[in-house]
């Protein structure tokens, strides 16, 4: 696709896509990588869930605990994601994946041995340093394996078990610790040593030879191979010089992903604590009904982003993502401003699902849109770099709203107006930004571009 400052959107080739159609071995490629997703996340929900037993074992003060818990192992997964990327980018995708389930599989282990908090610590860094290649690497398979339509399919249903992996790593975790409770005194002697939540974390670890065993017949290794000119057989595997020629449309995307998770994260950290403060929930009540609101808000919405993206495809083209993307944000902005004015904690978790609705409707594009920033050879990277630039504005969120929230003064409600005044001009820059992108977006360069241009040469 030649690129040229003369370009006209509405008579772009943006109706010229890839036939509905899985490559061999794809939904089987599929099925595994979301099994290891839901792994992770039971991985990672289990030292959550363990916190309190663990940090009375070991020690721990409420700081260290909160170290290990969050801001540490945020840091390291950011700093992990991009080399893994790159070698993503370059080498069989099934050894770097098998070696990212091996380091955290290593560090679910420690956690199960940790006598102090630096055991702790280094153990949480490698589990989030493993789960930082479930990102670039899931990004990059799908368009590989499934054309058409059947990517945004494939990509919903990544996007769908990923946050629903949160909640069922909530259960399973739970279930795990409370199995070697219940088995605890029916244990071999030198084993009844070992504290539960000990060898809750050795369970869960058992299965990982079979999960490699699985890996190994993926198909993650396959690359798309698009004819292209002679000159041109050689890719550039330069990111910098991409970022520099595409600039537009990898910035307009950039603010539009980064800004809608600067909007939404305040919430999901705010919630619970904003309701307890206007009606008295406990937390276990929170996490009831934000569990509820999160399935059910997850469910329709990922199915009606699903839906209309998939019927706005053949229109649009490439720009289908971008155009639901920037439509849906603006029409769900009034639900932040409901919030304050919720009466009963059922309402305001009933409005937390309305968002929960919309936020998946228009994030389950996000896979595709970030697939086709840029050409195969680079995918990963610049998933990467999406990654780190949408957790540190993500984790910004709850900073900004607990700043803004202590400056309006102690009324109860304050906690939400703050939420919202964060959430209402986020979301409506990230539909700006998602609306700039249009144009350059079109002039990306995509390995597939030469194939859609034969086919539709073939139709005529």
């Amino acid at each position: 696709m030649q690129a040229t400052s003369e370009f006209d959107l509405e008579t772009a080739p943006k109706g010229v896509v890839d036939a509905d159609r899985v490559l061999k071995g794809g939904w089987y490629t599929l099925w595994v990588m979301v099994l290891l997703v839901l792994v992770s996340n039971l991985d990672r929900q289990l030292l959550v869930l363990a916190g309190a037993p663990l940090a009375v074992s070991l020690k721990l003060t409420d700081g260290q605990l909160g170290m290990v818990q969050g801001l540490a192992v945020a840091i390291f997964a950011i700093v992990a994601v991009y080399p893994i990327a790159w070698a993503a980018d370059r080498f069989d995708r099934r050894l770097v994946f098998g070696i990212c389930v091996s380091v955290w599989s290593f560090g679910t282990a420690m956690c199960g041995l940790a006598q102090n908090f630096e055991h702790l610590l280094l153990a949480a860094i490698l589990i989030a340093a493993g789960e930082a290649g479930l990102t670039p690497i899931g990004v990059a398979f799908v368009p590989e394996l499934f054309k058409g339509r059947k990517r945004q399919l494939a990509n919903s249903l990544f996007y769908f078990f990923i946050y629903l992996g949160v909640a069922g790593g909530l259960m399973l975790g739970g279930g795990a610790i409370a199995l070697m409770e219940h088995l605890h005194t029916d244990l071999p002697a030198s084993i009844q040593t070992m504290e539960p939540w000990r060898l809750a974390f050795f369970l869960v670890v058992l299965p990982t030879p079979i999960f490699l065993l699985l890996l190994a017949y993926t198909r993650l290794h396959y690359r798309s191979r698009a004819p292209v000119a002679k000159a041109e057989a050689k890719p550039r595997n330069d990111v910098l010089p991409f970022l520099r020629q595409h600039r537009r449309a990898v910035t307009a995307v950039f603010i539009g992903t980064g800004f809608f998770s600067l909007g939404s994260g305040g919430y999901m950290v705010w919630l619970p604590v904003a309701a307890t403060r206007m009606f008295g929930t406990t937390p276990a009540q929170n996490g009831t009904m934000m569990g509820i609101a999160t399935a059910v808000g997850l469910t329709i919405g990922v199915s009606i982003g699903t839906f209309f993206v998939r019927r706005m495809i053949p229109r649009l083209g490439v720009i289908a993502s971008l155009r639901f993307f920037w439509i849906v944000l603006p029409c769900a902005t009034p639900i932040f401003f409901l919030f304050p004015f919720a009466e009963a904690n059922w309402q305001l978790f009933g409005l937390y699902g309305l968002m929960m609705v919309a936020f998946t409707a228009a994030g389950c594009a996000m896979p595709t849109i970030i697939q086709d920033l840029a050409p195969s050879h680079l995918r990963g990277r610049m998933s990467a770099i999406w990654t780190i630039t949408t957790v540190m504005l993500s984790g910004l969120s709850p900073t900004l709203i607990g700043w803004i929230s202590a400056a309006l003064g102690p009324e109860s409600r304050m906690l939400m107006v703050a939420t919202g005044i964060i959430a209402v001009p986020a979301w409506l820059i990230a539909a700006l930004g998602f609306r700039l992108a249009e144009k350059p977006f079109v002039l990306i360069p995509r390995d597939d571009d030469n194939d859609r241009a034969q086919a539709a040469h073939n139709a005529s």
